[in-house]
């Protein structure tokens, strides 16, 4: 966690008397969940971010000359979470699904017994989890070709139940990253809780989850749905793994590409600036986003990967929709736990280009100047000499 005498003696102290000009109409919340910093503070590192950058979230009051923080000071409203379930609109149903544990919304107390080094999660656990249930629609559509052969599933109402167990996927996964939030703990933790979404911006992102569902899961049926499709576990192979493993890295590339771009140049802040709203985010937040940054991310890049990567079956590219859900979810999760990736880790360590939890909920942390712009591996990060130091978690 970041040392004490890093953090700004005024971290989430808000302007004492006339407050500074803030982006649209702001209220402080009353809720006790910690929620997204204001529009205008998505540049700023959080004050807990570590080596003493946090000192660029502080600023003066302009009334009183003292410091004030401007990212955790002065707080958007949040209230739709204390809705009932009956109250809610689809957009907070979809976003109160990543209502995770209390504590792990609680700065952890300073009297509380400290926590050893980060466990280690048995990679061959995740993987028997994400195949065992992101491959339900795969088995389903298979037996359903088996049992009917005369009429093979047509691909729209295929496309409706991969959908769905899409979604039953990402659902189960989130209550699974919430246990773990709870039984392991998040980073800087001591500092400062995570953080959950604003009354403004909740809508936006239930739908940007909807759209990410719905266009991540017709992917492979418009890369590699051809004729009836009678066998749809065709193309599985001891190779898979494989050329899973070299469409994650192109991904990585290309994300890793567009991702420095926009942090080093003013003009390209824009696409980006709105996901650096959260500085201890969560497993859903990973797709706080606007339009532009939505496009790239669930088309452009994607496609460019499988541009550049061997030709994959209907299956494959399914699992590789899960799987990169979950390392998305799971890199956004804050998670403190040494927890590899479930295609690359092994491979990765060897290299040194292994990526942690940690690293990604370090670049939410350092804002505008953030290092660590890998989402998959830290290969181009080591390449190209974008690495940040790690502080809880023991890799190289």
């Amino acid at each position: 966690m970041t040392s004490k005498a890093d953090i700004p003696k005024e971290a989430g102290r808000p302007p004492l008397n006339v407050r500074p000009s803030m982006e649209g109409q702001r209220r402080d919340s009353g809720s006790q969940m910690p929620t997204l910093p204001p529009d205008n503070a998505c540049d700023e590192p959080a004050p807990e971010a570590p080596g003493g950058a946090g000192k660029g979230a502080i600023a003066t009051d302009p009334a009183t000359g003292k410091g004030f923080d401007k990212v955790y000071g002065v707080r958007p409203k949040t209230t739709w979470h204390l809705k009932p379930s009956m109250e809610k609109n689809l957009w907070e149903y979809i976003c109160s699904l990543d209502i995770g544990p209390d504590t792990a919304y609680q700065r952890r107390d300073d009297n509380s017994e400290l926590r050893g080094p980060p466990p280690i999660r048995p990679m061959w656990e995740e993987n028997l989890f994400i195949i065992s249930t992101g491959s339900i629609p795969l088995l389903l559509h298979t037996a359903w070709n088996f049992l009917l052969p005369e009429h093979p599933m047509h691909w729209a109402p295929a496309w409706v139940m991969y959908h769905l167990s899409f979604i039953v996927f990402a659902k189960v996964m989130i209550r699974r990253l919430h246990y773990f939030m709870a039984e392991y703990g998040c980073f800087d933790e001591q500092n400062r809780g995570r953080d959950m979404v604003d009354d403004k911006h909740v809508n936006h992102l239930g739908r940007s989850i909807f759209i990410y569902t719905v266009f991540r899961t017709l992917g492979p049926f418009l890369l590699a749905w051809r004729g009836d499709m009678a066998n749809p576990l065709a193309g599985l192979s001891w190779a898979t793994p494989f050329k899973m493993a070299w469409w994650e890295i192109a991904l990585d590339y290309w994300f890793y590409l567009y991702h420095r771009s926009t942090h080093e140049f003013d003009a390209l802040w824009f696409i980006h600036r709105q996901h650096h709203a959260t500085k201890h985010p969560t497993p859903i937040l990973s797709i706080l986003a606007d339009d532009i940054q939505e496009c790239l991310e669930i088309f452009i890049i994607p496609f460019l990967a499988t541009a550049v990567s061997p030709k994959l079956s209907f299956a494959e590219l399914h699992l590789l929709v899960v799987y990169t859900l979950y390392v998305e979810a799971l890199g956004h999760s804050g998670i403190r736990a040494i927890w590899r990736h479930p295609i690359l880790g092994q491979f990765l360590r060897v290299m040194g280009a292994e990526l942690a939890v940690e690293d990604h909920d370090l670049h939410h942390r350092f804002g505008k100047s953030g290092r660590n712009y890998g989402k998959q591996t830290r290969i181009w990060d080591r390449l190209f000499g974008t690495i940040g130091e790690r502080i809880e978690t023991p890799l190289n």
